[in-house]
């Protein structure tokens, strides 16, 4: 006799129950989103108005085109920016400028994308369809008013262009802040630095401060100098230097200078952050005194603006600062490569260990031999998690969407008092499959609970791991066999479904028959094991089938199986009642199906002793 202390493991299997959740519920939370859509949308009409207000190359608006047709392509209810961008650039027609034609591609690129909204263009077909709208627009607006002759084919080239890279450069920043849980990494870090900073300087443009341009790109190399690299610094003072050419305040000799800082405080590199840009602030002052064919220093308002904003800025958000900017910059995904790479060698290596380990432990016929189904858990779960992160590291995406979704319900029935010595449950593993498994535990009552929900519990939570199914199933059987117990046994009933392709596969260790229901046909899958607990070196076989939509998996405990006939050898009958009540069920709640199922079961032992009654069923959507 072995001491079974039933209280204790009461609340043992309470408490089990209560971290065992495996329905995907859901609860609806109290936080109302209409504040932040509201504020995204004022967001959104203030940036658009802003570089909508900026001309380019003596009274050009790409900006507002290229955006338009961005935000417009992503979600056709971004339209209405199209207004804020005509509000920005219709105030410069009483300053003298002609931006018909850029009112006209604004217009037409709105109308146009929201049009097309369901051929899902990529980035550089926006790109391209925008930019040659653009430059149409604009040829017949300066033909219309006769003055073509204002504008050259170079500029309006040039216009298109602008159009062009702005789009990719709206399409980099977006990439950044559109999910931070995956962002984009396909989208360079090189591009990203570019498109950061060309906004910046869109957005100076477009306050009407434009003469603050070149304390902004001083002040964008520090921040490049002391978090990012060398070549970022130089990008910022080269697009720094193309952009405000384009705005009319273009400074040659500045650049250059620039140009010398960033490499004298390359030098400096080693000796910290800091002092790189102090290097940079007192190259580009002490050029100023320098004698030369070109007029090299900063202005001293420039460089003295640039340096207080960035020693201010540096000393109140520093940790921020760097963690927005190498987000930003796109280092962070480099950084998390690298160290998911180092990772990744180390569970290689591990693992390996783990596997000669396995190896050595499954010479032994004893319960040592348990060791080897324990290494070899270990060595899947390392080689899963090594296999996950390899997967992060080259950003693949997955070609193989899910096609289809489980709708899935329970009925259970005690067979006396509350306690249904069955357990059952379902969840994702991963990989975009589904398990779901019934156990039925030995006997009645709260020991036969404690057992199926023992094994319910590890066997879900090994597959979730990365563990095969037949060597969780084989460590829960050894686990079961090692038991004072030499009674303790439990049935095993596992579907797995795979959501991407419908393939799925049946496991029976000494369960019930499962029905599969296909449209008004039922079928039944059986397969003969003994339960677990009972053999070493249990077998495990599976059935596979493929599921469509529609289609139907009814799991159940033998209580329900066999109903109230159980033992009289006419459990096939019982079955054959419950496949025509499958068959005749119209709805498609899967509830309904499972609470009909264990109804008829239920009243088949009026006059019995009822068993456990479980049933499990799941449709496929």
């Amino acid at each position: 006799m072995t001491n079974f202390d039933e209280d204790r493991l009461y609340n043992v299997l309470v408490l089990g129950m209560e971290i065992f959740k495996m329905e995907n519920t859901t609860k609806a939370g109290a936080f109302n989103l209409t504040k932040t859509k509201i504020a995204r949308v004022v967001i959104l009409i203030l940036f658009t108005f802003v570089i909508s207000h900026g001309p380019l190359m003596d009274g050009c608006f790409p900006a507002a085109v290229a955006f338009v047709a961005y935000m417009t392509c992503r979600s056709v209810t971004n339209l209405y920016l199209a207004i804020p961008a005509a509000a920005g650039i219709l105030p410069y027609i009483t300053k003298g400028y002609d931006p018909w034609g850029d009112l006209a591609a604004v217009a037409v690129c709105g109308i146009l994308f929201a049009a097309a909204r369901k051929m899902k263009l990529e980035t550089w077909q926006t790109a391209m369809i925008s930019a040659a709208i653009g430059i149409i627009c604009m040829s017949v607006s300066r033909l219309a008013t006769s003055t073509v002759y204002k504008i050259s084919p170079e500029k309006l080239m040039l216009y298109g262009f602008l159009i062009l890279a702005m789009v990719f450069m709206f399409d980099a920043v977006h990439s950044i802040w559109a999910d931070k849980e995956n962002r984009k990494t396909d989208v360079l870090q090189e591009l990203r630095l570019v498109s950061a900073v060309s906004m910046c300087l869109m957005v100076v443009n477009g306050l009407g401060i434009s003469f603050l341009s070149w304390p902004v790109i001083l002040f964008l190399t520090l921040l490049t100098l002391v978090y990012l690299d060398s070549t970022a610094a130089f990008l910022t003072v080269a697009i720094g230097g193309i952009w405000t050419s384009f705005i009319g305040q273009e400074q040659w000799g500045l650049l250059a200078t620039a140009v010398i800082g960033v490499t004298a405080a390359i030098f400096a590199k080693r000796f910290g952050g800091l002092i790189c840009a102090a290097v940079f602030v007192l190259t580009c002052w002490s050029l100023g005194f320098a004698e030369s064919g070109i007029v090299l220093g900063v202005d001293n308002y420039c460089l003295l603006l640039a340096s207080a904003v960035f020693v201010t800025v540096n000393w109140k958000f520093g940790s921020k600062l760097k963690k927005s900017i190498v987000i930003l910059a796109g280092t962070e995904e480099n950084a998390r490569a690298e160290a998911d790479s180092k990772a990744s060698g180390i569970l290689k290596i591990k693992a390996e260990d783990m596997a000669d380990l396995a190896e050595l432990y499954s010479t032994y016929l004893d319960s040592r031999s348990v060791l080897a189904n324990q290494f070899d858990i270990t060595r899947q779960i390392m080689n899963d998690v090594r296999h996950r992160l390899n997967e992060g590291v080259r950003s693949s995406v997955s070609l193989n969407h899910e096609r289809f979704n489980v709708d899935i319900a329970v009925a259970q029935c005690a067979a006396s008092g509350d306690i249904n010595g069955d357990c059952c449950g379902w969840q994702d593993i991963g990989d975009g499959k589904i398990a779901m498994i019934v156990s039925d535990g030995m006997g009645k009552g709260k020991k036969a609970a404690a057992e199926s929900l023992m094994v319910t519990k590890t066997i879900i939570s090994l597959l979730k791991s990365g563990v095969t199914t037949d060597l969780a199933l084989k460590m829960i059987n050894a686990v079961m066999l090692m038991k004072d117990d030499e009674d303790s046994y439990a049935t095993v009933d596992l579907v797995i479904i795979n959501k991407r392709t419908g393939k799925t596969k049946f496991y029976k260790i000494g369960a019930a028959p499962t029905l599969i229901r296909r449209r008004d046909k039922v079928e039944e899958v059986k397969l003969s094991a003994v339960p677990l607990g009972i053999v070493n070196g249990l077998k495990i076989r599976y059935m596979e089938t493929v599921l469509k939509k529609d289609d139907w998996i009814i799991m159940m405990s033998d209580g329900v199986s066999d109903g109230g006939v159980g033992g009289n050898g006419r459990n096939d009958v019982f079955l054959s009642v419950l496949k025509e009540t499958a068959a005749k069920v119209r709805s498609a709640d899967p509830a309904t199906m499972s609470d009909l199922i264990l109804n008829q079961a239920a009243d088949s032992y009026i006059g019995k002793e009822r068993d456990d009654l479980t049933v499990l069923t799941a449709r496929i959507i």
